[in-house]
């Protein structure tokens, strides 16, 4: 998948950002664990190091990595969603070479959230 375009970025981001007030952070990271792109919601304050986001990272990425070598058996992956006591991170398959990783707070509704990201996604990977 080509790159996303600078001035596409911008809108891209946003609409992400703008699904949902109980959005924390949006990345987009490649395959290798490399960040694309990352947005903070304006007040949000970090719950781990730069160090534990980098080691959480690496844990997410090798277990989205093996699903990827299993998925002619289990299908490929919609997105999954990790559920913490304090927050729920959601990741997306981003074209074939990256993932979009969308941190939410605990007091919306994810099903909606995810359906939404979805939409955007489908209309922005055509």
């Amino acid at each position: 998948m080509e790159q996303l375009k600078l001035v596409n970025q911008e809108k891209f981001l946003n609409s992400i950002m703008n699904v949902s007030g109980n959005i924390r952070y949006v990345m987009i990271y490649d395959l290798k664990g490399n960040e694309v792109y990352k947005r903070k919601m304006d007040g949000v304050t970090d719950l781990l190091t730069e160090k534990e986001n980098k080691i959480a990272l690496k844990h997410t990425l090798d277990s989205w990595n093996f699903r990827n070598t299993i998925s002619e058996k289990i299908g490929n992956a919609n997105y999954t969603l990790q559920v913490y006591d304090n927050l729920m991170r959601v990741l997306f398959p981003f074209g074939n070479e990256m993932l979009l990783v969308v941190t939410l707070d605990n007091s919306g509704n994810p099903n909606d959230i995810i359906q939404r990201i979805q939409t955007i996604l489908s209309g922005h990977l055509k």
